[in-house]
């Protein structure tokens, strides 16, 4: 637990008391000790807020802990996965501004490290990384949007803060008081990139976090569907694995279940269409009517496609003025939304356009 100055004033001074009646009953160097650890440990407490509000909200402390973590965790080069983060850095910012201006006073810094397991992790200060294996198993920029929209999340929300002093500080404080980390030193840039993947998070901040993934998706171009499709690439990718294949950040003692937070943007993403726009079990409904179970195509399963298509469909009907759907170069829009290029074994442009109009 993190101690308040005015805890830390309480407890020294009924500790005090305590070694100064047994003192005067008994003089021992044990209540001494213990009155110095305790005076030890409640300095150190405010010594590491001063700590977290400097790596957090300074320019000077936010670029130390950035150098930390690119030096403990390494840095990708390429080009190529550097200039599509770079894209979605920026397009994610702009989406966030929309919704939560004070990005635009303390944006982000940002790194692809050498990892290859699939994760990504908002430390103090606004400073990401993102694990080079997500460009592996995430095909598309949308899904890789989505999580990383996530990590923003925890960011403008002070989450992780909240996190260090939790999990950490606590941690921290209690080696002082056994003895295993030496004096009330401070905390330093070095020690706080050492927690960057371990700090843990209550699941109601996680699920605030999904929220405002999508909140800031939503104010995008990137496609709503991935919010979902990113959890059904996970669950078929790593069937009956909650948390093996990836870092401390997709833990299920802290984070919801894998199906649980796809479910939840799926109906998120049903209310985002008024109501109109639904999948269940691979087939896109509109108005409850079934329009198409996608074949599995381009890298993707038949039940990753559907949120796609899914979430095509629910950008036309989050307006009520929902124009008649059309093909083109063999694919399908409704106005200038393109909603589906139909993949060999899926139902002909034409015939889903007529179903579309059919049961609009």
């Amino acid at each position: 637990m993190f101690f308040s100055k005015r805890r830390i004033v309480s407890i020294l001074t009924a500790c005090a008391f305590t070694c100064t009646t047994a003192a005067a009953i008994a003089p021992s160097t044990a209540h001494a000790s213990l009155l110095g650890a305790i005076i030890g440990t409640g300095i150190q407490a405010v010594q590491q807020k001063k700590e977290l509000d400097h790596y957090n909200d300074t320019e000077e402390g936010r670029q130390e802990l950035f150098s930390e973590m690119k030096q403990k965790y390494g840095v990708t080069s390429d080009w190529s996965l550097n200039n599509r983060l770079d894209n979605i850095m920026a397009n994610l910012t702009t989406a966030v501004a929309k919704v939560d201006p004070s990005i635009e006073k303390k944006p982000y810094n940002y790194f692809i490290n050498t990892d290859d397991s699939f994760n990504a992790a908002c430390s103090l200060g606004h400073n990401m990384m993102v694990n080079r294996g997500i460009f592996n198993i995430l095909p598309t920029d949308d899904e890789i949007a989505v999580v990383i929209g996530h990590e923003m999340g925890h960011g403008q929300k002070n989450h992780v803060v909240k996190g260090f002093e939790k999990s950490v500080l606590p941690t921290l404080a209690a080696n002082i008081v056994i003895g295993t980390s030496g004096n009330a030193a401070g905390i330093g840039a070095s020690i706080l990139a050492n927690y960057t993947q371990k700090v843990h998070i209550s699941k109601p901040l996680e699920w605030d976090a999904d929220n405002l993934a999508f909140d800031y998706i939503s104010n995008s171009n990137y496609n709503l569907g991935a919010c979902a499709a990113v959890w059904q690439r996970v669950i078929e990718e790593y069937p009956g694995k909650e948390s093996s294949f990836a870092g401390d950040i997709f833990s299920p003692s802290d984070h919801p279940g894998h199906a649980e937070r796809r479910d939840s943007y799926a109906k998120k993403l049903y209310e985002y269409s008024n109501k109109k726009v639904s999948v269940a079990d691979g087939t896109v409904k509109i108005n409850d009517k079934a329009l198409v179970t996608p074949v599995a195509a381009a890298g993707m399963s038949g039940a990753e496609r559907s949120y796609f298509v899914a979430g095509n469909l629910a950008r036309v009907y989050h307006s009520k003025n929902v124009p008649d759907a059309t093909v083109s170069g063999g694919t399908i829009y409704m106005g200038s939304q393109a909603i589906m290029t139909p993949a060999a074994g899926d139902v002909s442009a034409s015939e889903i356009a007529s179903k579309i109009n059919e049961i609009k």
